[in-house]
């Protein structure tokens, strides 16, 4: 094979290139046709069948190809120029669709131009790859006869390899560097420059095809046989049969395969997490389990001498192989968490970069351990199938027609299992059944051995096969189990290895797009929690007022149920006149509960991807009891982009509720091209209402997202909904967003009941949770790079996010400034908090900072020095004023009662009208004491003009104490006080910039980057803008 050595080397690249195609074509194709698990099985079906057709049309075409290296070549080059027209070619296509097909159909009629473009997008490319494999195998096969096993073995390790790799490669390097289209032209590049090697073909001679029987006659030659001698050329009715019997063991291995496939993920997806990068290594051990198989057999498969024999025990060690893995999942479970483990022992519970290394290489060798074994047996079976064909006498068209209809065998193995036997029968049968058909297929082979050529080793061999095959289905259907208290334990997360003991398993399902399980904890009577995938997607108390709680202590609830609430309040708040709503993403139901509060609207409809979660959200009934009760309520299990683009339908409202983004394929609904898609499906003074997490997210990727949303909304406002989760309303008419309509909390009961249970009452409430707007970010945002579906940003990034634990900070400092940033640069009017809850439900509460700053206050006035929780602030001012009492005059003791003052004012200030307070009327007058100094009395004075948003002396003060030397305030502070000053007296913008520059620039952050760091670097844009 030496002198075939570059030709290796060039399918190992192609397998490179070919994996980069199947993984980037099929984001673009979920990206049209939507994410839902029918649409991701039928893009693998789209891309396979053309693979599938390409072979076929190979080995139908290949005695007539006279210089096979050269044509494949060609194809190379071809599909190198396609993939670079794509991007281009993808964003005219659907622009057609959304623009003019989609109207012009409507209804179901969506649906068909949708799949027939998307099939018209890749079938080309994908017929053309299809060819590569029997192209390139018989061009080599052609210059060296005699080794037609290992040379086809060889190169299905070569081209797996390079698959392998790629899969990698294109996960964690070229996309999150290039984006989707530069890591296209990275491959074209690739197929481009193979094509160019192939070229030199055209000065060799060519070689003649390989006729029938004619590898059969070489190796009897070569063996030295008479014409006595057995001949390996079969009969015409053998032949016939075992071409059969060999396309049937092709395309149940494709089958068997893709279930295992099917079966692991899910299984794996839950102990790995569900991210894109938890896929990207489970495809790359998967093809690197087929690779190494195809590299074991390659120096032995033209020394067996019976290979029949061979391929039948492969594919019973396979099967048994398959249903070993069904208990590895505690091993699994238990690597993953041992991973957590150290860092908690070792690492002071600190997640660092060698971690996340050590974290990505644990989950490589534990989808090695599960997959390894069964698919190393499968990368021997193609090239044992194949090698039994040629040397029993068929042509080289055989190679073509076998990976066919081995290709063919996965589409099948995709869709049945994906689309009908996960959700009927579990994932545990879904492997079971696989191997069944794996063992089932090695005993015909067996017993066909024993009729053609019996034996009594043969003729035992099927008595214990036969054996072997029972007991496996015995013990994989009967005695095997999936324990969801470990499996669904959410062991990426935090290392937990096993659900808590106080935690009941009430449903736990696999459904065709992720394995739904919810859990009762027996300890808090009602606590509900609702995973997806191991992962915790809503958590509800079903029981408001367990037996013992008191009134005055209200009604419990669950830590993300404030936001599930305020979901839907708030954007009724905005739209009470709305008659149509949709909702994406179903979680608990209680967002679409609250929104069928309203007595206007007419019709809700709730699209959620996966059905078993409307199951599991009916175990928390009464609580989401509207959503399945109330007639106006619609429940569609569909992608959302797929039924908003069928629907023919526009919103009043929207609320986009979805997963984490970092879960594979969530991320595209919070990109700038799902934003202009959805703007389609709003009525012209409709509202987008966009949740988006903070926690488990760094800074950096939920801006890509505003700066998303930024740049297809011209007017929007960002509330506050949970402690670090955020809602977006956004309103695609300039100023269309308009005032909250509190009125209703009084006028509508269901909603009033739904509000009350966060003891909310009052707008100015709602008020406190406004945060900013389009017209307070769009300058920063202006630099930031959004995420988009070219450039996943977000995908790319936020399960790293998530590993190291992030967590997005800068919007709640931009909120925590004790300054009026949003009044005065976003021009909003926010009442002050004035409306207490009427319970003592305010620690962890969304609105636990506007509270504290009444109960600070009522401290003050009331003298009242108790440690309570939340009271530290003003604890420190009464020890230091009575510090300032017995030292009067003192620098220190003045500075530690100005510290103590901004620590009081920190926490009130951006809440409540401090300076009608008596404990602002005390502060003045101690300032203006001798118990002060001069530095201490101006800082008060600053501090007084701030609160009174008095802009002239905000300027005058603030710019004294920038050039004075013994300034006490921090330079910041000062800076944003004249600023804001300035702004509020309408300073040009000339004047603006050239303070920027002068006095705020200079306290920029450098590379160290905090989330207080971009809070002010946000308002350093907007003065420059």
């Amino acid at each position: 094979m030496g002198r075939s050595r570059h030709l290796f080397l060039l399918f190992f690249l192609s397998g490179i290139s070919g994996l980069v195609y199947e993984s980037l074509w099929s984001r673009y194709l979920k990206l049209f046709v939507g994410s839902a698990a029918t649409a991701q099985i039928l893009v693998l079906a789209l891309f396979m069948g053309g693979m599938s057709l390409g072979s076929l049309l190979a080995g139908r075409m290949s005695a007539r190809i006279k210089r096979p290296v050269l044509a494949y070549g060609a194809v190379e080059g071809l599909v190198g120029l396609y993939a670079l027209a794509f991007p281009t070619l993808y964003a005219g296509v659907t622009r057609l669709c959304y623009d003019t097909l989609f109207p012009a159909v409507g209804g179901g009629g969506v649906g068909v131009v949708k799949w027939t473009a998307a099939a018209l997008l890749i079938i080309v490319p994908c017929t053309l790859l299809g060819t590569t494999f029997p192209l390139m195998s018989v061009g080599i096969l052609r210059r060296d006869r005699e080794r037609s096993g290992e040379i086809l073995s060889f190169l299905y390790f070569s081209n797996s390899f390079g698959a392998s790799l790629g899969a990698l490669i294109t996960g964690f390097f070229l996309v999150p560097r290039l984006g989707l289209p530069g890591t296209l032209a990275a491959a074209a590049a690739l197929n481009l420059g193979i094509a160019a090697v192939c070229l030199r073909e055209r000065k060799r001679d060519a070689d003649a095809p390989i006729a029938e029987a004619e590898l059969a006659e070489a190796d009897d030659a070569e063996d030295g046989e008479s014409e006595e001698d057995e001949s390996e050329v079969a009969p015409e009715g053998e032949r016939r049969s075992l071409l059969v019997l060999m396309l049937a063991i092709a395309m149940g291995t494709g089958l068997s395969s893709f279930m295992y496939e099917i079966g692991w993920i899910r299984m794996l997806s839950m102990v790995l997490g569900s991210a894109t990068h938890s896929f990207e290594v489970m495809l790359s051990v998967f093809v690197l389990g087929l690779a190494l198989g195809g590299l074991w057999v390659r120096k032995r498969m033209d020394k067996f001498e019976r290979p029949e024999l061979t391929l039948g025990l492969v594919q019973l060690f396979m099967g048994v192989a398959a249903v070993a893995t069904i208990p590895l999942y505690r091993a699994a479970v238990s690597g993953v968490g041992g991973v957590f483990w150290l860092s908690r022992e070792y690492l002071d519970d600190e997640r660092t970069l060698g971690l996340w290394v050590l974290f990505n290489v644990a989950r490589y060798l534990i989808c090695l351990i599960i997959m390894l074994p069964a698919t190393f047996c499968a990368g021997m079976t193609l090239p044992l199938v194949t090698h039994v064909l040629l040397r029993r006498g068929h042509p080289e068209a055989s190679v073509g027609r076998v990976y066919g209809v081995n290709t063919l065998g996965a589409i099948i193995g995709a869709v049945s299992a994906g689309l009908i036997l996960l959700p009927l029968i579990g994932l545990k049968a879904v492997i079971v059944i696989g191997a069944m058909i794996d063992m089932v297929l090695g005993v015909w082979i067996v017993v066909r051995e024993n009729k053609l050529r019996p034996s009594p080793q043969v003729k035992k061999l099927i008595r214990s096969t036969t054996l072997a095959t029972v007991s496996t289905a015995i013990i994989g259907f009967g005695i095997f189990d999936v324990n969801p208290r470990n499996l669904a334990s959410g062991v990426f997360r935090r290392g937990t290895v096993e659900m808590h003991e106080d935690y009941e398993v009430l449903l736990h399902e696999d459904g065709r797009t992720a394995t739904v399980t919810v859990t009762h904890d027996t300890a808090r009577p009602g606590y509900h929690t609702l995973f997806t995938n191991g992962k915790p997607d809503a958590s509800i108390r079903t029981i408001r007022w367990p037996e013992g709680r008191e009134h005055h202590e209200g009604p419990v609830m669950a830590g993300d149920e404030p936001t599930q609430l305020l979901i839907g309040i708030i954007p009724l708040l905005a739209r009470p006149d709305a008659t149509e709503a949709a909702a994406i993403g179903m979680g608990s139901g209680v967002s679409s509960h609250t929104l069928l509060a309203s007595p206007t609207l007419e019709r809700l409809d709730t699209i959620e991807i996966e059905p078993f979660m409307a199951e599991g959200a009916k175990l928390f009934h009464p609580i989401n009891r509207r959503t399945f009760e109330d007639p106006r309520s619609h429940i569609i299990f569909n992608d959302a982009k797929a039924y908003f683009a069928a629907a023919e339908a526009k919103y009043d409202i929207v609320v986009s509720e979805p997963s984490n983004p970092w879960v594979a394929g969530v991320s595209s609904l919070f990109t700038v091209e799902f934003y202009d898609e959805i703007s389609r499906y709003l009525k012209d003074d409709g509202l987008l209402c966009q949740w988006m997490h903070g926690y488990e997210l760094s800074d950096a990727l939920l801006l890509s997202v505003f700066a998303a949303l930024d740049s297809r909304f011209p007017d929007y406002r960002v509330y506050r909904v949970g402690n670090r989760d955020w809602l977006i309303l956004a309103s695609k008419q300039e100023d269309g967003v308009g005032k909250l309509h509190g009125e209703v909390l009084d006028g509508w009961p269901d909603l009033a009941a739904e509000a009350a249970l966060l003891g909310i009452h009052d707008q100015s409430q709602i008020d406190a949770l406004l945060v900013a707007n389009d017209e307070l970010l769009r300058p920063y945002l202006a630099d930031i790079q959004p995420n988009t579906d070219a450039h996943p940003v977000l995908d790319s990034g936020a399960e790293k996010a998530r590993f190291f634990r992030r967590s997005a900070e800068a919007m709640l400092e931009l909120r925590f400034l004790p300054l009026p940033i949003a009044e005065i640069m976003g021009g909003l009017d926010r009442r002050f908090y004035t409306e207490r809850i009427p319970d003592r439900r305010t620690k962890d509460h969304v609105l636990e900072e506007p509270e504290r700053a009444l109960f600070l206050m009522r401290l003050f006035e009331d003298d009242d020095r108790e440690g309570y929780t939340g009271s530290a602030a003003i604890g420190s001012y009464f020890t230091q004023r009575d510090n300032l009492k017995a030292q009067p005059g003192e620098t220190l003791t003045a500075k530690a009662w100005l510290d103590s003052v901004y620590g009081v004012y920190y926490e009130t200030a951006p809440w409540i009208d401090l300076a009608s307070t008596p404990f602002w009327a005390e502060v003045l007058d101690t300032a203006r004491s001798d118990a002060v100094t001069p530095p201490v009395r101006r800082g008060v004075e600053l501090f007084d003009a701030v609160a009174r948003r008095d802009g002239e002396a905000m300027v005058e003060l603030a710019m004294v104490e920038l050039e004075s030397e013994d300034s006490v305030i921090h330079n910041r502070i000062l800076a944003l006080a004249a600023a804001l000053g300035m702004v509020s007296e309408g300073a040009p913008l000339a004047e603006r910039r050239a303070f920027a520059k002068q006095h705020m620039r200079p306290y920029l952050a450098g590379e160290s980057v905090t989330s207080e760091d971009i809070a002010y670097a946000m308002l350093v844009a907007w003065m420059e803008q």
